[in-house]
């Protein structure tokens, strides 16, 4: 080290070139970077989206939260009403609410629906948190809708350490902040007390292609294939997961680790092997 500063201190055309070459015009790169990081991070008033009807006397709750430039129609209200027809089978009994979230605009920007979703899931989260009777919530997210429901698990599990929180990531986008590369692979189902994930291995979506460090994640990607179905990776997920759903061949109500823990192994690729 010593030699390498004696021979930039000897030589000023070496001086020159560092800082014409290297140090002038990595400025404007960094002063945009932390720009742009302080836009996605400034303070904003989601309560045009945050603004939910919750049922005071829910036991029971279902959430799901799109991807982004999505919307609830696409799979998300379809999956709620799926949630509704099975209900009754499994837990007649209990007061159940069942949520399809829509949150544009903020899930129209690639840039920043990471942050926005997950301050915005946090915010949910403290909402529904206040519900008396609440027990047991399932949190459903797709891509950057991911964010969302971790933003909630979060939230209920920071107020209510005790409440049953089941979260289900599909095909979920992993880059957070525009910097934090694998923040979804390393942190998505951390705060649960179950966790599990669908992904299709040929999307392309960083993160949404890999076995998430907390849960079990399963590998649909030949259900796709053997089945000859026209859907795009990053999509096929969602589809799955409510066909799946109508067959109750998904862990929902109430279940944990040990449940699954018989026939798959958590924090790694397991490939789907019921009938679809």
């Amino acid at each position: 080290m010593n030699k390498i500063l004696q021979f930039y201190g000897k030589y000023w055309l070496v001086r020159c070139i560092w800082w014409l070459g290297i140090v002038i015009p990595s400025i404007p790169f960094i002063l945009v970077s932390l720009g742009l990081l302080l836009l996605m991070h400034w303070p904003k008033n989601y309560q045009d989206v945050v603004n939910i009807d919750v049922n005071l006397d829910a036991e029971y709750l279902t959430f799901s939260a799109h991807g982004v430039k999505d919307s609830a129609a696409s799979w998300s209200d379809e999956l709620q009403l799926v949630y509704e027809q099975i209900q009754p089978l499994t837990s007649s009994d209990i007061h159940t609410q069942h949520i399809s979230f829509g949150w544009q605009p903020y899930s129209d920007s690639v840039f920043n629906c990471s942050v926005d979703g997950k301050k915005i899931g946090y915010a949910v989260g403290e909402k529904v948190a206040q519900l008396p009777n609440l027990n047991a919530v399932h949190l459903v997210g797709h891509s950057c809708g991911s964010f969302v429901i971790y933003g909630m698990c979060t939230a209920l599990k920071e107020i209510r350490p005790a409440m049953r929180v089941h979260t289900t990531y599909l095909d979920p986008v992993s880059v957070y902040s525009g910097v934090f590369w694998d923040y979804g692979i390393e942190y998505f189902g951390s705060c649960a007390d179950f966790s599990d994930a669908y992904i299709d291995t040929q999307d392309t979506v960083p993160g949404s292609n890999q076995a998430l460090h907390h849960g079990v994640t399963f590998d649909v990607t030949q259900t796709r294939i053997s089945n000859h179905l026209d859907f795009a990776p990053h999509a096929w997920p969602t589809l799955f997961y409510v066909n799946a759903l109508k067959k109750q061949q998904v862990p929902i109500h109430y279940n944990s680790f040990d449940v699954m823990g018989v026939t798959y192994q958590k924090n790694t690729l397991n490939k789907w092997t019921l009938s679809y």
